[in-house]
């Protein structure tokens, strides 16, 4: 128990006791009132037990206002217990969702890659290769570009369903699309890009103006 609670039960019982012996007192006074013969001597005492009735009462009131001062501190205390443990459970959950999402990333991290599907791997070389000729194609018009890029996107589809489509060389593979196209202009073939598969190409940008 705390030091505070022990000084308001010990306040407590003192005004339970002063209302006590108020009351006996205001009795008393009472009593003898109505016994007083003397006129001036009942005055007196009438008075007497008006003042101690009060103080009997104010008595009781305080003690009533300490128990409710007692019943509210008790209710807020209890709130902020409950808000306490109610951060603390939002704080566990949340440690246990960040835990949990960890455990995930790195699962995932340590998941095998994907086997490279060969078709795409294939198309993906011989898109990077036409990808630069195409956009010269169309002078830098974007749309002419996405109507080439679409195209070329059939035509590759069409040729994948060939048995040896995986295993033609790129370079061979681009020269049939672009004359199957009617393309102009020099095709360039690294050598980087007939061993591997290049990232995919975004749209190319423009050269810049020769302003010398």
């Amino acid at each position: 128990m705390s030091r505070i609670s022990e000084k308001r039960e010990r306040a407590e019982a003192m005004l339970g006791e002063l209302a006590e012996l108020g009351l006996m007192l205001a009795r008393e006074l009472a009593v003898e009132a109505r016994a007083a013969e003397d006129a001036g001597e009942r005055a007196a005492l009438v008075d007497a037990f008006h003042k101690t009735s009060r103080a009997v009462r104010l008595t009781l009131a305080l003690d009533f206002k300490l128990e409710r001062d007692a019943a509210r501190e008790a209710r807020e205390e209890q709130a902020l217990a409950e808000r306490r443990e109610a951060q603390v459970q939002a704080t566990a959950q949340a440690a246990a969702q960040a835990a949990a999402e960890a455990a995930q990333a790195a699962e995932r991290a340590a998941a095998p890659a994907p086997p490279v599907n060969p078709v795409r791997r294939q198309k993906d070389r011989v898109r990077g290769v036409l990808n630069r000729l195409l956009w010269t194609e169309s002078e830098g018009d974007a749309e002419t570009y996405d109507v080439l890029t679409e195209d070329l996107d059939v035509r590759l589809a069409e040729a994948a369903r060939a048995e040896s489509f995986i295993d033609m060389p790129v370079e061979v593979l681009a020269r049939r699309l672009k004359a199957d196209m009617g393309l102009s202009g020099a095709l360039v073939v690294t050598t980087a890009e007939r061993l591997c598969a290049p990232a995919p190409q975004s749209r190319p940008t423009p050269p810049a103006a020769d302003t010398g």
